[in-house]
């Protein structure tokens, strides 16, 4: 068996990481677009659920939704995007899946819904510990060379 015929762990192992960002990112790159699309409906739903000025706040809401999304899915400060992202996602999945007051009829919707967001945390984690892999801004040095 020659060199070539082997796979190269380190290579795959990138390329899931590129694509575990992108995936893990992809939920608040379309919920900062739905947000921005639907903007009063966005601020409604936060008000509903007791979000004070949720008209002032949503812009922020957009801001570090599409920005840290950005920044995990190029791989830019990666560990750091990913550091914001997982208070915000477990503050987000408590204040609006709150399954312990939720009526019957939703209530497996509310408990999957809350748990999704400690899953993503999780994933969030994960990512600022191991970093975004080599398929990044990260792993290019000032000169735009790939760092091994």
């Amino acid at each position: 068996m020659n060199a070539h015929s082997v796979p190269d762990r380190a290579a795959l192992e990138d390329y899931l990481l590129l694509v575990a960002r992108v995936f893990m990112s992809s939920l608040f790159v379309f919920s900062g677009l739905e947000k921005i699309t639907d903007y009063n409906g966005a601020v409604g739903f936060a008000a509903f659920h007791g979000v004070p000025a949720a008209w002032l706040l949503m812009p922020a809401a957009i801001a570090v939704e599409l920005g840290a999304a950005a920044a995990v899915i190029a791989g830019w400060h990666t560990r750091i995007a990913a550091a914001a992202l997982i208070p915000w996602t477990l503050i987000l999945g408590v204040w609006f899946h709150q399954f312990w007051s939720s009526p019957p009829p939703m209530w497996q919707v509310s408990i999957d819904d809350f748990f999704h967001h400690f899953v993503m945390a999780g994933g969030f984690v994960c990512l600022a510990v191991c970093g975004p892999g080599r398929m990044s801004m990260d792993a290019r040095d000032a000169s735009g060379m790939k760092r091994l």
